[in-house]
């Protein structure tokens, strides 16, 4: 009995012993959980972007948590609307705008978890954004439970509420 149990406790040694360890690189990538949105992040020039569709058009959005609103430029989100228009003023002046409501997501995959949909009012107008077609502000970021910034893993973390 007692050579049986030792020969169990060797082997359980030895599959212990064989398996390959994982340096921090090759660690498998985090558990996704059922509240949880990954999104890959796209950093370049000291800014963060991520792969969108707005309106259905595929686009470029920067993400900003000093923005207070979502905005999208004209040749993104063509407008007539005239009855939504507003004044936005700005450091360089003052750009005619609209409230417009519109559909977007964040992220490219049709896996749930790697995506996030909206509909919402977003301001769109004559805006320049440099590499990007739009921004995400605060009103879409403070809608979820954490937002996590993984630069690491090059990804955007969105728990649900």
């Amino acid at each position: 009995m007692a050579i049986g149990r030792t020969a169990i406790a060797i082997c359980g040694l030895l599959v212990i012993a064989s398996r390959p360890t994982l340096s921090p690189a090759q660690e498998p990538a985090a558990e996704v959980r059922a509240r949880e949105h990954r999104i890959p992040l796209i950093l370049r020039d000291g800014a963060v972007y991520v792969h969108a569709r707005v309106n259905g058009n595929r686009a470029m959005l920067l993400l900003d948590t000093g923005a207070v609103l979502t905005t999208f430029n004209l040749r993104l989100v063509p407008t007539q609307q005239t009855d939504s228009r507003i004044t936005i003023t700005m450091a360089k002046g003052s750009i005619v705008a609209f409230r417009v409501p519109v559909g977007f997501s964040i992220g490219e995959s049709s896996a749930r978890e790697e995506h996030c949909s909206f509909r919402q009012i977003a301001i769109v107008g004559d805006f320049k954004f440099a590499n990007a077609d739009g921004v995400v502000g605060l009103d879409v970021l403070s809608s979820f439970e954490s937002v996590t910034f993984d630069f690491k893993n090059s990804v955007l973390i969105l728990e649900d509420k």
